[in-house]
């Protein structure tokens, strides 16, 4: 059942409605601001409405698209001794959920969404899925308007940091064993975890999560598992410490 014009209006005032920051951590600006808004649009939040209201899902069709290519061609123009085998692998970690999601949160992406009453309760802003999508839509968005060139620059500055970490090998997902390697190697490092909040109706749950290095929490994560959140937690901690230290 769609939501009453009164209660989509009130849920769209909870959105940010200051695009021109989330402009500014893409680095691209819009003339066309309805294109930004439709990437930023979950199903949920279009289903809701009583007129009708478009979502991210073709434009986030159209930015994985933009997105494999773009990737594809720095590799290939960087890398020219490389074999295709390795490229294709050093394509598959830089595009893949995890890495979006990485890119959605450097842009605070999910602040800016619009949710459908029930996705928002169910902690839509911190699902992989949801951010992933966004990051791809935001990307089919700037295509949509600027071109290849346009979104290849955005491309190319929003990632960055994990072309360099493809690069160096350190672009790595199982950061809970990576963490207590790095850990048991400095010997003096004891991390642990801790349930922090558990959101959500059983069946569709979000885990949010304490680490905790030698009893102080140090970081957060969350996801739709235990295990899930505690490598959410494990990445964002170390990102921060252990990468940087190497």
């Amino acid at each position: 059942m769609r939501a009453s014009a009164s209660d989509a209006d009130q849920r769209s005032l909870s959105v940010d409605p200051d695009l021109t920051k989330l402009e500014t951590y893409i680095g691209y600006s819009f003339k066309d601001r309805q294109r930004i808004v439709d990437a930023l649009t979950h199903p949920s939040f279009a289903y809701e409405q009583e007129a009708q209201t478009s979502d991210n899902q073709r434009l986030e069709f159209l930015g994985d698209a933009v997105l494999q290519l773009v990737v594809t061609e720095h590799l290939f123009r960087i890398l020219p001794d490389t074999p295709e085998g390795d490229m294709t692998k050093l394509r598959a970690g830089i595009v893949c959920e995890p890495t979006l999601v990485l890119v959605a949160r450097a842009l605070s992406l999910g602040s800016f969404m619009r949710f459908g009453r029930g996705e928002e309760l169910a902690g839509g802003a911190e699902k992989s899925s949801n951010l992933s999508d966004s990051v791809e839509a935001v990307l089919g968005a700037v295509f949509s308007e600027g071109g290849y060139e346009a979104a290849r620059e955005v491309i190319l500055r929003l990632f960055a940091p994990y072309f360099s970490l493809a690069l160096k090998g350190q672009l790595i997902y199982d950061y809970k064993s990576q963490l207590y390697e790095w850990a048991q190697a400095l010997g003096d490092i004891v991390p642990t975890f801790q349930v922090l909040e558990e959101i959500g109706p059983v069946h569709d749950r979000l885990f949010k999560v304490g680490l905790f290095i030698n009893g102080e929490l140090s970081a957060e994560g969350s996801g739709r598992t235990k295990k899930a959140a505690e490598q959410d937690a494990s990445r964002d901690y170390y990102f921060r410490h252990a990468v940087k230290e190497d």
